[in-house]
């Protein structure tokens, strides 16, 4: 076995991790659905400020298992580090040797490696951070909890109207008048809510990277629904955003949600959550919504339940804090 960088800008060697993280995932969650092979392969190539690394383990030209290091410029301190190894290869060290090789090899920046773990069940993610991450020096930070929001199943509330508040939902990007305050949202959404032992720091959006990253999902096939609370002067006091895959039976991903501080205690939260995912309803063919939020987070957990989603899958994030 020989474990090298794979080459992004190779297409058969992106295209062979590309089967690896799929059979690896589907195996260990079931419901789990795919990207297409390019949507994901434009987000290992995209200039969005993340630095991503890959090793694979070869056995002359097959890809036995890969694992990704991704670093951010904005958090350069941070280095998430992922591994997927094929079914039949897995317990034999592989995964372990890529993610030693990830580390040593990460941005000079790293102060400390991340990762998660999603699994059906909470007995299966123990199981996994017992024996697999915990041996490399990794520790349970924070748990989340997936929750899965039926459409075809489900009738929603009626929309609510907030005294104060203009409630708009916007496709595929918010007005340019906008941006810079959603931006500022966007980089409180992990800072700002419980996150256990992560202690994340504001990374604000600017309004040119928010413009990048809207061209990114667009490249890749979503539908953005962003959804915004405004005060009458024209400030943003809450957003949330949705991105609907073009195909239907890939569950839209809510990619965020947060009421600015100023703002709290009038549902806001409730009100463009509810006005984003019926907007999804009439403009899109969605079937199914997932979003997750840390245990911890009893607000939006309640927003969720209200809303009619329900548990589906655990994720635990462990960190591993390093002298490097």
């Amino acid at each position: 076995m020989e474990i090298r960088a794979l080459n992004i800008d190779d297409d058969l060697e992106l295209t062979a991790a590309y089967l690896v993280e799929c059979v690896a995932n589907q195996n260990s969650r079931p419901d789990w659905k795919p990207l297409s092979k390019e949507a994901r392969m434009l987000s290992w190539r995209a200039s969005d400020g993340w630095r991503n690394h890959l090793v694979g383990a070869w056995d002359d030209s097959k890809l036995l298992g890969f694992a990704a290091g991704m670093n951010h410029a904005d958090t350069p301190e941070t280095t998430w580090v992922f591994s997927w190894v094929e079914p039949d290869e897995q317990r034999s060290g592989i995964g372990s040797a890529l993610v030693r090789t990830v580390e040593s090899t990460s941005q000079s920046s790293t102060t400390r490696f991340t990762t998660s773990i999603f699994r059906p069940e909470t007995a299966q993610i123990d199981q996994v951070a017992r024996d697999f991450l915990q041996p490399l020096g990794y520790a349970p930070a924070t748990t989340e909890t997936v929750v899965e929001l039926d459409l075809s199943v489900v009738s929603l509330p009626e929309p609510r109207t907030i005294e104060g508040y203009e409630i708009n939902t916007y496709v595929n990007g918010v007005p340019e008048r906008y941006r810079e305050q959603v931006g500022r949202i966007k980089g409180l959404v992990d800072s700002e809510a419980p996150n256990g032992d992560l202690d994340w720091n504001e990374s604000p959006v600017s309004p040119e990277e928010y413009a990048d990253e809207i061209s990114l999902w667009k490249a890749q096939e979503f539908t953005v629904l962003e959804t915004i609370a405004i005060t009458p002067e024209g400030a943003v006091a809450a957003w949330t955003c949705l991105l609907v895959p073009v195909h239907p039976a890939i569950p839209a991903q809510v990619e965020g949600t947060l009421v600015v501080s100023a703002h709290r205690g009038h549902a806001l939260g409730f009100a463009v959550k509810l006005d984003n995912l019926r907007c999804a309803l009439a403009e899109t063919e969605v079937k199914k919504v997932r979003t997750s939020s840390d245990d911890e987070n009893v607000w939006m957990r309640s927003i969720n339940s209200a809303l009619g989603f329900e548990p589906v899958e655990t994720e635990m994030i462990l960190q591993k804090k390093t002298c490097k």
